[in-house]
């Protein structure tokens, strides 16, 4: 794995085993007596939201104790309390409102964002390219192309914010990782909640309608308009599972993407 290579240019000792996941290699270590995790980027989207990492400086975020090309030094957090056990446990609204909060310090107003960020409209071309595939794919491109020419209240993007994404520190509270650096309408942010932990949970009858007035409540967003991204998410969602070979949850997160069209009046 390549983060044996920055284990010994940092001096770094392993404290656990390594693991990969699609997108990146890590492995938990220790530094200056500290716990860590060590993250090595496989591609340049992940090393996108490397960056927008080092620059959230741990506000609202994992602090990044050293970054280096693809690699990332950052704090480690809790396995639990978790976010998704919450879901379980009947919890599902605080664990939203949890998710908003953790948004917010995203959101903050900060000074020279990475250039590097990607715009939402580029991030939507699988969408775009799906457009006419079917008629719903067809409302759902309709609907963001409606939302991407009229951007409001546009801040750097967490971009995959959601249930397993923000962890917590018992110093700190509840904490972003794993960003994938975007730039654009900070509603963006917020679909992906309403699309999980489980296409199972997303799309249980009601839930959507309900989570929708508590997410939009907690962080200060216009229903209507949130609705209309959780429709342009879930449609851009089945894309890529589509470009992954993974007709099931397609069809699913094209379930989710009809139950949010059919609540969305246009924006």
């Amino acid at each position: 794995m390549r983060t044996e290579t920055y284990i010994r240019r940092w001096g770094l000792e392993p404290d656990g085993e390594p693991f990969s996941t699609p997108s990146s290699d890590l492995c938990p270590v220790r530094w200056k007596g500290q716990a860590a995790m060590l993250k090595v980027a496989k591609g340049a989207e992940e090393q996108r939201g490397n960056l927008l990492m080092v620059w959230l400086a741990g506000q609202g975020a994992a602090q990044v104790y050293r970054h280096e090309g693809p690699a990332l030094l950052m704090e480690q957090l809790d396995p639990e309390p978790d976010l998704t056990a919450m879901v379980g446990a009947g919890q599902d609204d605080e664990a939203s409102r949890i998710l908003c909060r953790a948004a917010a310090g995203v959101h903050l107003p900060r000074r020279d964002p990475p250039p590097e960020l990607a715009p939402l409209l580029q991030w939507f071309r699988a969408l775009e390219e799906r457009q006419r595939q079917s008629s719903l794919f067809a409302g759902c491109w309709g609907l963001a192309q409606a939302l991407l020419s009229s951007p409001q209240d546009v801040r750097p993007l967490h971009g995959d914010l959601h249930h397993g994404n923000v962890l917590h520190s018992s110093e700190r509270g509840w904490l972003v990782i794993d960003p994938k650096g975007l730039l654009g309408e900070r509603g963006y942010d917020f679909a992906n909640m309403l699309c999980n932990p489980s296409l199972e949970t997303a799309r249980h009858p009601g839930r959507l309608e309900r989570k929708a007035g508590v997410i939009a409540a907690a962080a200060g967003l216009d229903r209507a308009r949130l609705l209309a991204w959780v429709t342009a998410y879930a449609g851009l969602s089945a894309a890529w599972h589509l470009e992954d070979d993974q007709p099931t949850e397609a069809g699913q997160t094209l379930d989710l993407a009809q139950q949010a069209l059919a609540l969305s009046p246009a924006p």
